[in-house]
């Protein structure tokens, strides 16, 4: 339930973004830059990862929405349901399975992260800048997680199909 008298159930997002550009016109750059740009993560699996922090935080809205993106690029929602469940059953080799274990630390534990959690993900054959572009999927939808929970925003099935077919389609900043 909506905790702003200006939002209700179909809400979203874009609704709190776009309703004050001067605030939140530099995070959609920041998020277009984090999720779209270039770097050595592929974008299916950034959508996959901000789906499963979004799901490790209970955000209903941007797990919806990031799924349903993850999706539209190709990702299992199997594999998802996996990684939330137990990721010990996930379908995902050794080299994605560090990569996904120190998101899920950093989301639950960030005060416990340390040198040893990127030498392991180095180790399994991950690139050494793929650790900080997760540190800045992780920040970035911890942020988004809680701005639309604290706004009460929690979507349905509708919404999270109509958002992710423009993010899918245009990225985090607005169609021109």
């Amino acid at each position: 339930m909506p905790v702003f008298k200006e939002f209700d159930e179909g809400s979203s997002i874009g609704d709190i973004l776009f309703s004050n550009p001067e605030r939140y016109g530099s995070l959609l750059q920041l998020a277009d830059n984090i999720m779209r740009g270039n770097g050595p993560i592929p974008i299916p699996d950034r959508e996959l990862i901000a789906a499963y922090v979004s799901g490790l935080n209970a955000c209903k809205f941007c797990h919806g929405v990031h799924a349903a993106v993850a999706r539209q690029f190709g990702v299992s929602i199997d594999l998802l349901r996996d990684l939330l469940t137990d990721g010990s059953n996930a379908a995902i080799d050794a080299k994605q399975q560090a990569l996904l274990n120190f998101v899920r630390k950093l989301t639950l534990e960030p005060g416990k992260v340390t040198e040893r959690d990127r030498v392991v993900m180095v180790d399994a054959g991950n690139d050494p800048a793929a650790l900080k572009d997760l540190v800045a999927i992780v920040s970035l939808f911890s942020f988004f997680n809680r701005l639309v929970d604290g706004h009460g925003i929690e979507g349905n099935p509708s919404i999270f199909g109509r958002d992710a077919g423009m993010l899918h389609s245009y990225g985090y900043q607005s169609p021109e």
